[in-house]
């Protein structure tokens, strides 16, 4: 499961919510669009989707009226892994958040819990074994792989420690 973005205000009297989508994913083939509700993710049964703009959607789901999308305002977003545009010129910094970070020889760095974007330089947060957070910054990692959740890399010496 993967963070595409937040649904923000409901839109028009259809039953619409806009979604600004951080990370592209094919909402055309996508079935389903979920949302954290008291901790779990609940899946929601997408109807329409159409462009509002370059990241936002306009998203309206099976049997849910303009009330019923109140409770998703402010939500994060979350599809299956499938949909996720693994396109490397599109990729975004909220993609790898969660993977498991690992050297080339496949031993536990950390896991990326975070990420700041706000800068041309973006900054991974990688969080270790001892639950020590590590700013990482992502021109750094040269990658190797990402397979399953997981980023198999070479960090240049001395990176990680403190």
């Amino acid at each position: 499961m993967t963070r595409i973005g937040v649904f923000n205000k409901t839109h028009g009297y259809d039953g619409e919510i806009n979604l600004t989508v951080e990370v592209p994913f094919d909402y055309e083939e996508c079935k389903f669009i979920f949302a954290k509700v008291d901790g779990l993710f609940v899946p929601f049964e997408v109807d329409t989707v159409r462009e509002r703009n370059d990241d936002t959607l306009l998203v309206s789901f099976q049997r849910m009226g303009k009330e019923h999308l109140q409770m998703l305002v402010k939500q994060d977003a979350y599809v299956d892994d499938e949909y996720i545009d693994n396109d490397e010129d599109t990729m975004n910094a909220a993609f790898y958040v969660g993977h498991r970070l690992e050297n080339e020889n496949g031993e536990f760095i950390g896991i990326v819990t975070d990420y700041d974007d706000s800068t041309e330089n973006i900054l991974f947060s990688v969080r270790d074994n001892g639950g020590i957070d590590h700013f990482i910054p992502a021109a750094a990692i040269e990658v190797i792989e990402v397979t399953e959740k997981t980023i198999r890399c070479s960090l240049p010496d001395g990176l990680m420690d403190l």
